[in-house]
């Protein structure tokens, strides 16, 4: 079930965005994205419209949109490839006309996932935090 996030679903959040960044495998420091994570929950979470996916009361995943900004997509990593991601992101597609992210470019799972859905790279630039690249990627050709 896609839902609102609530208040109970933080802490499940919070593990979903470590774990999932650090399945990836990207250079940063040891316990970057736990840390990293309490920025998220504390700042990112509360200007953004989140919307989780449940399955039997427990949360799976999240997408976090500002205007039409993707701040994070984020499943459990012992749930990729069914599907979560996808309908997360489709529920935002069906309101937003278009959609721009931010994703590193050594993610390559998240990089064919966009693509995947119709996102073309159309810049970049290295991330202040992590001092990795990163593509910008929008959704308008999908229009």
């Amino acid at each position: 079930m896609i839902r609102h996030l609530r208040s109970a679903d933080i802490p499940q959040i919070k593990k979903i965005y470590a774990g999932s960044n650090e399945k990836n495998g990207l250079a940063v420091s040891s316990g970057h994205f736990s840390k990293d994570s309490l920025l998220y929950i504390n700042e990112t979470l509360h200007k953004c419209e989140n919307t989780v996916f449940e399955e039997n009361g427990r949360v799976l995943g999240i997408i976090s949109v500002s205007h039409d900004f993707i701040e994070g997509l984020f499943v459990d990593p012992k749930h990729w490839k069914r599907g979560i991601g996808s309908a997360l992101l489709k529920s935002v597609l069906e309101k937003k006309v278009s959609l721009r992210l931010q994703v590193y470019e050594n993610n390559i799972n998240a990089v064919r996932f966009y693509r995947k859905h119709g996102f073309t790279i159309t810049g970049g630039g290295i991330c202040q935090m992590t001092g990795l690249p990163y593509f910008e990627m929008d959704s308008t050709a999908l229009i």
